[in-house]
């Protein structure tokens, strides 16, 4: 007969809660039924060692956290919410996303002193031209500086190291449908945290990056799809735009161009941002239409689709 193990039922509730996945998520992953996972919960019966062990392992647990009480709080952050947007609960895997790099965090805050993350006033539709050209500042980029030439890969962790030496920690995560989250963030004083979708193209994730600042600067953590149709979205929006793209050196840029590509292709090619982070930035500086910058919205999400359908069955 099987030895049964004597789990915290609460324990294993208060962990699937957590993450979000319901009992019979659960249940099948332990090869149980979901009336005989409740019972587990309730207290009512115990898993075998290898059902335990299955699981914490679906939770994202050691095996030893199911056999003591529940913590008193949540370890994924409560402020977090989908910003204007009515989707319910986070997906599963977000929410162990959320939680995995809390626990970084903690552990790096153990190990090391750490300085503040340099701040960054608030961040509103008006100031954020100003507020942008002082974080450039802050990161030493002088006015006319673009990133080192390179892939989308090398430029994207160019970005990335550049803030992570100035106190921002920075995950990727995949599996999670760009429909659901390009980049979220979890405000600190000391390491804020921002996550971006990794499913995304790099040039789009660079965008991400600095959208999230501001959203950190604003104390608004959250999930972002970066819709201008929400009023928080539009100031990350302008906000990550005038950061990656002065708007000076744009407005040298396209009035001197002569040559065969379009104002987004240029402003894109330049600065090594993507054509709708570009669009983004000339729709700012109204040297493009609403209609125009939805359309851009259209083709590279359309074109990102079938980019990702032929990378994925080339790899399968």
């Amino acid at each position: 007969m099987p030895v049964r193990v004597p789990i915290n039922g609460d324990t294993l509730a208060w962990a699937r809660n957590v993450l979000g996945i319901d009992q019979e998520v659960l249940a099948k992953a332990a090869g149980v039924k979901p009336k005989r996972l409740a019972a587990f919960e309730n207290g009512e019966a115990q898993p075998t060692y290898n059902q335990a062990t299955a699981l914490a392992k679906r939770l994202d647990r050691p095996l030893a956290f199911l056999f003591v009480p529940p913590p008193k709080k949540s370890d994924v952050p409560e402020t977090l919410d989908f910003r204007g947007r009515l989707l319910g609960d986070l997906p599963e895997q977000l929410n162990r996303e959320i939680r995995r790099a809390e626990d970084h965090r903690s552990a790096l805050l153990d190990l090391e002193s750490l300085e503040r993350t340099p701040e960054l006033e608030h961040v509103t539709k008006t100031n954020a031209e100003a507020r942008a050209a002082e974080f450039r500042e802050t990161l030493g980029l002088n006015p006319t500086f673009v990133p080192p030439s390179g892939n989308s890969s090398q430029i994207f962790n160019f970005w990335r190291g550049l803030l992570e030496g100035h106190g921002y920690l920075i995950f990727q995560t995949t599996g999670i449908d760009l429909e659901v989250f390009k980049g979220l963030s979890i405000e600190h004083d000391r390491l804020p945290i921002i996550i971006v979708n990794g499913g995304d193209a790099n040039n789009s994730k660079i965008f991400t990056l600095f959208h999230e600042v501001s959203h950190i600067a604003n104390r608004t953590s959250g999930v972002c799809l970066l819709d201008d149709d929400v009023r928080e979205e539009e100031v990350a929006n302008k906000f990550a735009a005038n950061c990656l793209m002065p708007r000076e050196q744009v407005e040298r840029l396209v009035t001197s161009n002569l040559g065969a590509l379009t104002e987004p292709e240029l402003v894109a090619a330049h600065f090594k941002v993507s054509l709708l982070a570009s669009a983004i930035r000339l729709r700012t500086l109204d040297r493009l239409s609403e209609d125009e910058l939805a359309m851009i919205k259209s083709e590279t999400a359309e074109a990102w689709q079938e980019f990702r359908k032929a990378q994925i069955s080339g790899s399968s």
